[in-house]
């Protein structure tokens, strides 16, 4: 279909750099649905890539954000605390994946909020290495680019990245060369390749005593939504234990309900020293965090967090509508029931691969 006037002008003045999947114009959006200029009524696949959780405009997060408009907007973290946060707060601590976590950082993008884990990591452990996952994704900020492993169009051309970065693979069961045409390893009864090699690199590339983090998706998102095999987060939790190396969740994608829990975290009941969060906390309104003990979290010096924006009044209200709205909906519920359906009526395929690797 040929592209609307206000779409032409769209791919005349929006910068090439972001590449989109169509130059469809997007007028308004309510639940499961969006509308273009031309009047088409679409159904969104995306949720925004894993965002609106709870639907576009939810009916009780829309009336949120506008009541927080009429009374503060902008309450800068730095200057001062103000409500809609420490609401917020209120709601995500019951719901974190261990009551350890209660301390908190908010930023607008995951990117960001990734980059406020590493820089307390580092300040933390006084250590200086991350390892992270082969097919990850943890943002496309000049920080992130050196993280994210998952496409090199992120990077490409903008090297150096930040120094200290590793990659060890992650578990990918059905490409796995140790468990082909081999029965008796699989899903269910991995091979441990992967923790034997993450050992091989603290051997070989980055000494323990150098490692601040190991830098983990619960669940690889853009590497092909992967999910790993049941023994393998215990095992890099039981790793970083020995080796007094943080552990780092990254629960933009998987957070907020997407896997069925709260936090994807919960399915091998695995505590992470810091707790990443992004999308589905406001439901589409620019907000993320990071969630730490608090001893952990005050070995930062004052000052060295913070951000004109951070935090904002408005997102941060939408999030307290968003918790109070999986509550009383039973979002988490629905999304098991519609899984468990899901499993017990579809046939797998075998031969299945994922085309980003």
């Amino acid at each position: 279909m040929a592209a609307t006037a206000r779409a032409a002008f769209g791919v005349q003045h929006i910068a090439k750099g972001i590449g989109r999947l169509s130059n469809v114009v997007l007028t308004r959006g309510a639940g499961s649905f969006v509308w273009t200029d031309e009047g088409r009524k679409l159904l969104d696949f995306t949720a925004g890539i894993g965002v609106t959780n709870l639907g576009h405009c939810h009916p009780k997060v829309t009336a949120a954000a506008q009541s927080q408009l009429s009374t503060l907007v902008h309450g800068q973290v730095n200057i001062a605390m103000h409500e809609p946060m420490l609401s917020l707060i209120e709601k995500l601590k019951p719901v974190m994946p261990d009551p350890s976590l209660d301390t908190f950082f908010f930023w607008n993008s995951g990117a960001e909020a990734v980059e406020a884990s590493i820089k307390l990591a580092r300040m933390a452990t006084k250590r200086q290495n991350v390892i992270v996952m082969q097919g990850s994704y943890h943002g496309r900020t000049f920080g992130t680019m050196g993280l994210t492993k998952s496409k090199t169009v992120y990077s490409s051309g903008f090297a150096p990245f930040m120094p200290g970065v590793l990659t060890a693979p992650f578990p990918y069961c059905t490409q796995c060369a140790v468990a082909a045409g081999n029965e008796t390893v699989g899903f269910e009864n991995c091979c441990g390749n992967p923790i034997h090699e993450l050992k091989v690199l603290l051997k070989q590339q980055s000494a323990a005593s150098d490692t601040a983090a190991i830098l983990i998706e619960p669940v690889l998102g853009e590497g092909g939504y992967v999910v790993p095999p049941p023994g393998f987060l215990p095992a890099v939790r039981k790793l970083c234990d020995e080796h007094g190396i943080l552990l780092i969740l990254d629960e933009v994608q998987s957070g907020f309900g997407r896997t069925g829990k709260y936090f994807a975290a919960e399915h091998w009941n695995v505590r992470p020293d810091i707790l990443v969060m992004a999308k589905g906390i406001a439901n589409g309104l620019p907000l993320s965090g990071i969630a730490a003990n608090k001893e952990l979290m005050d070995r930062q010096n004052p000052g060295s967090m913070g951000g004109t924006y951070g935090g904002n009044a408005v997102a941060c209200a939408a999030g307290v509508a968003c918790a109070e709205v999986m509550q009383e909906e039973k979002v988490l519920e629905n999304v098991a029931a519609r899984y468990i359906h899901y499993d017990l009526s579809t046939p797998y395929k075998d031969g299945l691969v994922n085309a980003n690797w």
